[in-house]
């Protein structure tokens, strides 16, 4: 009778075992909805879903809204996300989303192709495309009034150019207060603020936004603006006299693709991630809206350049997010005389 009570038990285990491990094997085998839902700042979303879902069969669903927009609802939404991925903006505010613990650690094998600098360490969020600094040049003013082109930003202080720059201002626009880091970045912060002295005696007034400057020398007001990727618009106007140009060093930051942390369907979020990184969805990408793209492997459209062929200065987008309060406020200290419209 003992023999028969402890083989009933052995395999009542034995069976309990076996319905545990087929309900496991199931629960493994479920599988997440084909949808995505994305919080999102980036051109041609379009053309980006409907290719995603060519190659993967996920439906990509999407709302354009602005970096700080996506902040604020990520932490009203924190304990019951209503998206899965945040893709492009501005990276200070995927740094502050990355503190306030809203994202998911993700580190996608396509980050081998790309290079270090363009990845959080910790891979809370990647790089997908890069906003560059340059110059656009109006070649039929310059011509006009006998201008030669600068190829330095050392080049912009000289007095031949007084008069004939147009920036942004930095407490309005994102643009342009990366632009004053990455000066500061490249020049160390004392001799930094000496060269904006010298940079600003040049610049007649600032624009509110920065798309201003572009504007400005594409209807021939000004020789140079301070633009963000200025080859966009030659591409688009081809018919125009205009010409994008960049400086030695080469002032950048990283539109960033991140998953939202506790979001519902995190393996879509990893594929998405996975997608454009690929030489496929850079390319994509690309064509969606033409900026630089963050791997070298892959031949550029036309009129987008390689970054292997840009000199990209170190960023601390880190330090410079901290500092922000103390840069502007010192910024509006030393140029409050500067107009701006």
């Amino acid at each position: 009778m003992r023999k028969y009570l402890v083989i009933l038990s052995i395999l009542t285990l034995i069976s309990g075992i076996l319905v545990c491990g087929c309900m496991d094997e199931q629960k493994s085998e479920v599988k997440e909805e084909k949808v995505l839902t994305v919080y999102a700042a980036y051109g041609g979303l379009d053309l980006i879903a409907k290719e995603f879902e060519k190659d993967t069969g996920i439906k990509m669903e999407y709302v354009s809204m602005s970096s700080g927009e996506v902040l604020s609802r990520l932490k009203a939404e924190r304990n019951n996300p209503s998206c899965d991925v945040w893709f492009g903006g501005g990276i200070d505010a995927f740094v502050k989303a990355k503190e306030d613990g809203l994202l998911m650690p993700y580190q996608s094998p396509n980050v081998k192709y790309i290079d270090k600098r363009f990845v959080d360490k910790d891979h809370y969020w990647t790089g997908v495309s890069l906003v560059t600094i340059g110059i656009l040049e109006n070649e039929e003013l310059i011509k006009k009034k006998g201008l030669p082109e600068p190829k330095t930003w050392d080049d912009l202080i000289k007095p031949e150019y007084n008069g004939e720059i147009i920036a942004s201002n930095p407490t309005i626009s994102g643009t342009a207060y990366f632009t004053i880091c990455g000066i500061l970045q490249m020049k160390g912060e004392e001799k930094g603020w000496e060269y904006l002295d010298k940079l600003y005696e040049n610049i007649p007034f600032l624009t509110k936004r920065g798309s201003g400057p572009g504007k400005k020398v594409i209807s021939g007001e000004y020789a140079f603006g301070i633009c963000p990727d200025p080859h966009i618009t030659p591409m688009k106007n081809k018919d125009l006299p205009i010409k994008a140009i960049y400086l030695d060093k080469v002032i950048w930051w990283p539109s960033p693709v991140a998953i939202v942390k506790n979001c519902k369907h995190p393996e879509n979020a990893k594929k998405f991630v996975n997608w454009v990184l690929s030489k496929r969805g850079q390319e994509v990408l690309m064509k969606a809206s033409p900026r630089v793209p963050v791997r070298s492997d892959i031949e550029p459209i036309e009129g987008v350049p390689n970054p292997k062929d840009l000199d990209f200065i170190d960023m601390d987008f880190l330090y410079w997010g901290k500092k922000r309060d103390e840069i502007l406020n010192k910024w509006k200290e030393r140029y409050q005389n500067i107009t701006t419209k």
